[in-house]
């Protein structure tokens, strides 16, 4: 009970924080509320339609027999026929008697059965069809209907009087008709609707359930949203406070190595330093890039460019670490004059990123570096004979934090932020990059800009 009375504590104040669920919880009960109304509107309808039809149908047949029973009223047999042949014609008939009140001076008048559609009646008394031949012969024009129930099925009686030429009453037609086959039509058509509203609850249930859930993620949503604003904000205000103290570990580091009178060792150490600084101060960067990117924030100054003097550069730029890893780092322009819309800084640091990354992944070969125009775009080809990536590895590559561990790269420092930067910057200026490669054969960067 106490558990009961808890969850149903939890739904009243889960319905108070979120409005929806009440509309959903009024809609389903109006829903519900008006299927029960048209459906017992339905069956009232359905009922009275049956009754006036049975009428209907027995006052024309009681007309049209009445007028054959005041010419045969004298032959029973004929009109035993007669009701045998009506009675086929019409299965809800259960009862056909034609009544005769005869009189007697030594006791009350008998109403005796002249004709039915039962032959075993035919010449009995029924002392209950007084009334009805007393109601009938009041108005011998009309057909007056009397409802009764035998168990669970309803009959109507219905007296119409056999008139004669001179207004005289003959005898009187009394018919009885079930509605057994109506009611199970009508009774079905309620069990029905008795499915299909059980079924529209459910259905109204599961979208209940499944609007809670979608407001439950709804509002899960909007924490972790809030949750990721405070981490993006902490992580740009965090590298933000990094990098003045790393400008002074470099410059500290810069200023003893440049002091008289140092051992060798001492020398080494502070160059050790200033390299692991600058390791965290590109660590930093990359973070903040991709605060920035994430939050729509990272500025782009498009200009008009001379692509292959931006790549020409950035490859002098990097021939000194080629070098001192013994590779042939080359540049070919096939398109010296093409021009194309970019930031200069953030294309530079895409290009410095693929190229850096090629000399740092290539142990002994070359790196090319070729521009060249085709079809309206602009293409940037950084190839190397380095050690390559699988299928798997290249559909990844532009991941964040994604980086391809083997043998050969475990010894390779990295983040994996660079490329998934890389690949950002280019697409906000319009740009396109793809990798081409054959593990232990080498790669093939392509970046596509279109031309000016």
């Amino acid at each position: 009970m106490a558990l009961a009375f808890s969850n149903l504590k939890k739904g009243a104040r889960k319905i108070r924080e979120n409005p929806q669920l009440f509309y959903t919880i009024v809609v389903a009960v109006l829903i519900a509320g008006a299927f029960v109304l048209m459906a017992e509107r339905f069956v009232r309808i359905a009922n009275d339609a049956q009754e006036r039809l049975v009428n209907v149908r027995i006052g024309s047949l009681q007309d049209a027999f009445v007028a054959f029973a005041r010419d045969s009223i004298g032959d029973p047999e004929n009109l035993e026929r007669k009701i045998a042949e009506v009675s086929r014609s019409n299965e809800t008939i259960k009862s056909f008697k034609i009544f005769e009140r005869r009189l007697s001076t030594s006791s009350p008048a008998v109403f005796a059965v002249i004709a039915s559609k039962d032959p075993t009646e035919t010449g009995s008394s029924d002392p209950g069809a007084e009334f009805l031949y007393s109601l009938a012969s009041s108005d011998p024009r009309s057909s007056f209907t009397l409802e009764s129930t035998d168990g669970k099925e309803r009959l109507f009686h219905t007296a119409r009087a056999i008139e004669a030429a001179d207004g005289s009453v003959l005898g009187v037609a009394v018919t009885t008709q079930t509605l057994s086959q109506a009611d199970k039509a009508i009774e079905s058509s309620i069990q029905r609707s008795i499915a299909i509203l059980v079924a529209v609850l459910i259905v109204i249930m599961l979208l209940f359930l499944r609007h809670s859930r979608i407001i439950d993620y709804s509002t899960l949503y909007r924490k972790l949203k809030e949750v990721d604003q405070l981490k993006d904000d902490f992580i740009s205000m965090a590298s933000h406070e990094l990098r003045t103290p790393l400008s002074s570990i470099r410059g500290y580091a810069e200023f003893i190595r440049e002091a008289p009178d140092l051992s060798a060792d001492t020398k080494q150490y502070a160059e050790r330093i200033d390299v692991s600084a600058k390791d965290l101060d590109s660590l930093v960067a990359d973070i903040l890039d991709v605060s920035r990117i994430e939050q729509g924030r990272m500025s782009f100054k498009t200009e008009r460019l001379d692509a292959s003097s931006a790549v020409k550069d950035v490859v002098s730029s990097l021939s000194l670490p080629a070098k001192d890893k013994g590779l042939a780092l080359s540049f070919e322009s096939k398109a010296p004059e093409a021009a194309i819309l970019a930031d200069k800084d953030r294309l530079r640091q895409a290009l410095t990123n693929i190229i850096g990354n090629a000399v740092k992944y290539t142990k002994q070969g070359e790196v090319k570096a070729a521009v060249y125009a085709e079809g309206g775009k602009l293409f940037v080809r950084i190839s190397d004979t380095g050690v390559g990536m699988s299928a798997e590895e290249q559909k990844r590559l532009f991941e964040k934090f994604y980086r391809i561990r083997t043998k050969d790269t475990e010894d390779i420092k990295g983040t994996g932020l660079g490329l998934w930067i890389t690949a950002q910057i280019i697409r906000e200026m319009k740009g396109s990059i793809s990798v081409e490669s054959i593990k232990g054969v080498g790669s093939h960067f392509i970046i596509a800009f279109p031309l000016a």
